[in-house]
């Protein structure tokens, strides 16, 4: 999901950068508002931070391209509002070290990846005060957070003017399945939501495997750690 310096015109850009300042000062004040000593929330800022930056390490083959582990949904869950700090970081550190995406684009990389993370908060606050299971309150968030990831990266390329590079591979590969060569025929003549098409298309693999791992992670963390998650239930309690 990390979009490269160089892609993007400088509107987008400095747009980027505005809500990212923006929302890291909502999200600290949002977080201020729920604790009143915010460096109780050091630790795990900086655990789950660490498991951002590893999990872009993590690819998951999707020819023409490849994608990678986000984990902004299980983020959000675990830290609340504060995660969209911790998405800021983690990006960071992965433009200084490691070369992804750039320091230019690091506003827009934020809202991608940290405007999902708040959501995830929201959507598994909202599912916590039902009946359904934790597991499957964790899967739906995570593929929720990677929908909204998608979304927003197929919005900022139609803004852009700019192509998705990937799309004429992509449009090769469903030649030979009927329905999704079918959609994509009906979308032709409609090149902004034939890019959201695929770029959707793309990202499926990505969204059930985030799915997966916080159907696991979730229920895990309610035996070992279950003040990691005690927002929830007094949420629930009161509802």
């Amino acid at each position: 999901m990390h979009i490269s310096d160089g892609v993007l015109p400088t509107w987008v850009l400095a747009v980027g950068w505005i809500l990212t300042i923006i929302l890291l000062g909502i999200s600290v004040l949002w977080a201020k508002r729920q604790t009143n000593d915010l460096t109780e929330k050091v630790p795990q800022v900086a655990v789950v931070t660490a498991a951002l930056f590893v999990a872009c390490m993590f690819k998951i083959p999707m020819p023409p391209t490849s994608l990678h582990l986000m984990l902004a949904g299980l983020a959000g869950i675990l830290l609340g509002p504060i995660a969209f700090v911790c998405v800021f970081i983690s990006l960071l550190l992965q433009a200084i070290l490691l070369q992804f995406g750039g320091i230019t684009v690091l506003g827009v990389n934020s809202l991608l990846m940290g405007i999902p993370a708040l959501a995830g908060y929201l959507v598994f606050m909202a599912l916590s005060k039902t009946k359904l299971p934790s597991w499957f309150n964790g899967a739906a968030t995570s593929f929720i957070a990677v929908t909204i990831t998608t979304i927003l990266l197929g919005i900022i390329f139609y803004v852009s003017g700019i192509d998705f590079g990937s799309l004429n591979a992509m449009l090769d590969r469903v030649e030979n399945i009927p329905v999704l060569s079918t959609i994509a025929d009906v979308l032709q003549s409609t090149p902004g939501l034939l890019t959201f098409f695929m770029i959707f298309l793309m990202n499926v693999p990505l969204m059930l495997a985030e799915a997966v791992i916080s159907a696991f992670i979730i229920p895990f963390i309610e035996k070992v750690k279950p003040e990691m998650l005690e927002r929830y239930r007094t949420d629930k309690g009161e509802a």
